[in-house]
């Protein structure tokens, strides 16, 4: 099996082992055809290396793939450097969140055509929570009491962020794009599963 030339296009254009991700795409794939897709490289920078990160998304008829790429954290200095990888695969049903914020320029002037110039997008379907909490009060100001703690508990498994000023406008498009595709999927995947 063979990737679609867009998709083996965008690896080689994220520049960090395209063929080690095309491979893992291939083997989790199991044949499905690719109804969207979205590459998405990160780079981190600390204060004694640099650690490149790469995640392809793949959406099928009924899963969500995803293909990660990283350097590996504890690199030996002077050897050559190695490729941690890992494959999830979801189906697109048990996706519980598909979030998507959007930044516009001048939205008092807003218009159809307009493009967002930042996507969010969040994904959650369990797998990672994150929780916050906050000290509870009685609104008296001069009250020392132990009032408990409130919180809130957020499924967030992958979140990223795309902009305009530092991926161009061509990323942001392509991850709204992805993202509404992805969108579609789960809700057609939840209706038929219903």
């Amino acid at each position: 099996m063979a990737l679609p030339k867009t998709l083996a296009s965008d690896l080689q254009a994220a520049g960090y082992y395209p063929q080690l991700t095309g491979s893992m795409l291939i083997e989790a794939l199991f044949g499905e055809d690719i109804l969207a897709h979205y590459v998405h490289m990160d780079t981190h920078v600390d204060l004694d290396a640099i650690h490149r990160h790469v995640t392809a998304f793949l959406v099928t008829p009924t899963r969500l793939l995803l293909a990660h790429v990283d350097d590996e954290p504890d690199a030996v200095p002077g050897h050559r450097p190695r490729g941690v990888t890992s494959t999830e695969d979801i189906p697109l049903e048990r996706l519980r969140t598909v979030l998507i914020s959007r930044t516009y320029e001048d939205p008092a002037e807003y218009r159809s055509s307009d493009r967002p110039v930042e996507v969010a997008i969040t994904l959650g379907w369990g797998a990672v929570r994150r929780i916050e909490t906050f000290p509870e009060t009685c609104g008296d100001p001069d009250c020392d009491g132990d009032h408990g703690y409130s919180g809130s508990l957020f499924s967030e498994d992958v979140t990223l962020r795309v902009s305009a000023q530092a991926e161009g406008q061509g990323a942001v498009d392509r991850a709204e794009d992805f993202v509404l595709q992805l969108r579609r999927a789960v809700f057609a995947a939840r209706r038929a599963a219903s």
